[in-house]
């Protein structure tokens, strides 16, 4: 079996869709992924041990101008480029994580009867989930809160699916002795005093 994964743009999509591509080779299934050139995953799903194939990146536009009437183009290109993934795989199944890489595979896919999953990550859905759950297979949520349902009824609260070193450290948090250990490990490795507060300052998804 041969699975088609895309998301990108962010962490948020990119995350999980590595997550997820680890748990499914796990089970002996092959996997590729597809993104764009600009996103986080033309660096993170190659460093990762997982085939990544190009596609264009395709925003919507969101006011009159150039790009309103160039993108009818360019994403008819973008859906033909990840329907030649999917031919070339033999894609039983598509998975998308939501960014500019998904809506074009949710199209690609729904034009050869590949069955697809929408994954949201978020409370509020994004544009392109929002198209793909209107065809999808099945509709994955990590909130039940999220208002977004897949046309074929099928719509499950699987959670956010994590990286195996993010679900050990939350795994962790039961157990007051191994916290403990792993975070005087942690400080020791970054050179900071265990005893003391850390303050992390990170930048966005991006």
């Amino acid at each position: 079996m041969k699975v088609v994964l895309a998301g990108g743009g962010t962490a948020g999509h990119v995350n999980p869709l590595l997550a997820t591509a680890k748990a499914l080779t796990e089970r002996g299934i092959d996997v590729c992924a597809i993104g764009t050139e600009e996103g986080l995953e033309a660096e993170l799903v190659p460093a990762a041990g997982i085939e990544f194939v190009e596609i264009p990146r395709v925003p919507l536009p969101r006011r009159i101008g150039k790009g309103l009437f160039e993108f009818p183009g360019k994403y008819k290109s973008a859906v033909a480029k990840a329907g030649q993934v999917l031919d070339e795989a033999g894609a039983a199944v598509a998975v998308g994580f939501g960014g500019f890489a998904s809506t074009p595979l949710y199209a690609a896919a729904r034009k050869r009867s590949v069955p697809f999953v929408v994954h949201e990550q978020n409370v509020k859905p994004g544009l392109a989930n929002r198209y793909g759950a209107r065809k999808a297979a099945v509709v994955a949520l990590t909130f039940r809160s999220t208002r977004l349902s897949a046309s074929s009824g099928t719509t499950r609260v699987v959670g956010l699916p994590l990286r195996q070193k993010i679900a050990d450290l939350a795994a962790l948090r039961d157990d007051a002795e191994a916290r403990g250990s792993a975070h005087v490990a942690a400080a020791e490795e970054l050179g900071v005093d265990p005893a003391l507060p850390t303050l992390l300052i990170t930048g966005g998804s991006l």
